[in-house]
């Protein structure tokens, strides 16, 4: 009897790494991710396969099939930063930003350095991160309708906000709305991007 529980364990542990390997395999096809997320995502697995697998288990598991997807190049946090770093600059995220992104994501913090030093690493990049942002959502500069004074005060007020919720710190929003030559902004924009 004590033989046959063996065997049944162990061809659950194999069915679970079959299962796991199988599952992770499927989900990295789909989603370019970080180590942090691909481990959460297996955990939430074997919680489905087996509840009541202990915790020094499940970490051996999660482990075996993490270092075997980081082998294979399907799981890197560095390209996956600077994917997400990428699209944070061109949609006009800031520094503030992009750093909370990809610590929510479990990325060291010597990749998010070095992400956020390849993206804003010159004085104009945050300046030219805020103008894309301000000019998809067409304020600032970029406001399209008639101002009337009255409502002026208000309006800056809410784009000031705007752009305090997106990250930018005040000193760059100020320079943003200091910036009063269309052209000018543009040609910041399109510096780089």
């Amino acid at each position: 009897l004590f033989i046959k529980k063996i065997k049944f364990k162990m061809k659950n542990e194999t069915d679970l790494l079959e299962f796991l390997n199988k599952h992770g395999l499927r989900y990295l096809s789909k989603f370019e991710t970080t180590e942090y997320q691909f481990k959460s995502f297996l955990n939430k697995k074997i919680e489905i396969f087996d509840p009541n697998l202990e915790t020094s288990k499940k970490n051996e598991f999660i482990d075996l099939i993490t270092n075997k997807m980081k082998k294979l190049n399907y799981i890197n946090d560095l390209r996956y930063s600077e994917i997400k770093g990428e699209k944070i600059f061109i949609s006009g995220g800031s520094k503030k930003l992009l750093k909370f992104k990809l610590d929510e994501k479990g990325v060291g913090d010597e990749i998010i350095e070095k992400i956020i030093n390849k993206f804003f690493s010159k004085k104009l990049d945050e300046i030219q991160s805020a103008l894309i942002y301000t000019k998809k959502k067409k304020i600032g500069l970029f406001y399209e309708k008639q101002i009337d004074k009255d409502d002026l005060i208000n309006l800056k007020n809410r784009w000031f906000g705007t752009l305090a919720r997106r990250g930018f710190s005040y000193d760059t929003t100020k320079k943003v709305f200091e910036i009063d030559n269309l052209s000018e902004a543009e040609n910041i924009i399109n510096r780089r991007v």
